[in-house]
């Protein structure tokens, strides 16, 4: 990873922060509420000193991101940024700065153990339920779609369980930007014979740890449960060195450390 595409890439990205007509559209921005109408492309050009084909350039840009949205015969509106926008914008970013798949891999771990921490932390025992009711599913899936679909919602459940709106945006956009990604992972844990059995043991040791109340339970949970597949289908140098490691691990729904 890195070398010329990265270095260019990083050009491109801080050649777009420093850029002169979208520092002053995102001031703009910030000073109005989603749902808001910005002023025609004319008093904006104006606004701005610039031309409208500058303008118009950058205005499709933050489209592009999510954080406007244009409507034909009506103008352009500003809106909240959505997860999906945000996936779109990390699957470019990824592109333009040479970054490959197992940097982000470990960026969603972080995410899903600081989830866990926080979960615990908060011990709302409504939303640690949702997570036992998807390990419970996981136990009854017949079919691998029931089992993919229990997966997702598990994860889903454990960020809300965190109750931090940030871990919730963010997961939802990492898993965007990662959905083929993560559907191709899936693909070789159906072809274990112990697929099932090790995805109702590694959740359930999530649930588990979170249902505890300990803070470092959970994150040896949500460890052991990377570092179990990994074990399973995954290259070493895919994951961060402590779940790679297998430092953790998860045995009958209990979290052992190994160190």
């Amino acid at each position: 990873m890195g070398g010329t595409g990265e270095r260019n890439g990083t050009k491109r990205a801080e050649g777009i922060r420093e850029d002169s007509i979208t520092q002053g559209l995102t001031r703009v921005i910030r000073e109005m509420e989603p749902g808001s109408r910005l002023p025609s492309e004319r008093l904006l050009a104006e606004q701005l000193g610039v031309s409208r084909t500058a303008l118009r350039d950058r205005l499709q840009l933050l489209e592009a991101f999510g954080a406007l949205r244009r409507v034909t015969g009506s103008g352009t509106y500003v809106q909240a940024l959505d997860p999906e926008g945000l996936a779109f914008a990390l699957e470019v970013g990824m592109r333009a700065s040479g970054l490959d798949l197992p940097a982000l891999h470990s960026v969603r771990v972080g995410l899903e153990r600081q989830a866990a921490v926080e979960a615990a932390i908060k011990g709302d025992p409504v939303l640690i339920g949702h997570m036992r009711r998807q390990v419970m599913a996981m136990e009854r899936a017949q079919a691998a779609e029931d089992l993919d679909r229990a997966d997702v919602a598990f994860h889903e459940a454990l960020f809300n369980a965190s109750e931090n709106p940030a871990l919730i945006f963010f997961s939802r956009a990492l898993a965007g930007a990662l959905r083929q990604s993560l559907l191709e992972r899936r693909r070789k844990m159906r072809r274990l014979i112990h697929d099932k059995s090790l995805m109702v043991r590694t959740h359930d040791g999530i649930h588990r740890g979170v249902e505890s109340g300990s803070a470092a339970l959970a994150a040896a949970a949500v460890d052991a449960h990377f570092s179990a597949f990994h074990e399973a289908v995954l290259d070493r140098d895919e994951w961060p060195a402590d779940v790679a490691s297998g430092a953790y691990r998860a045995r009958d729904g209990r979290v052992d450390a190994d160190r």
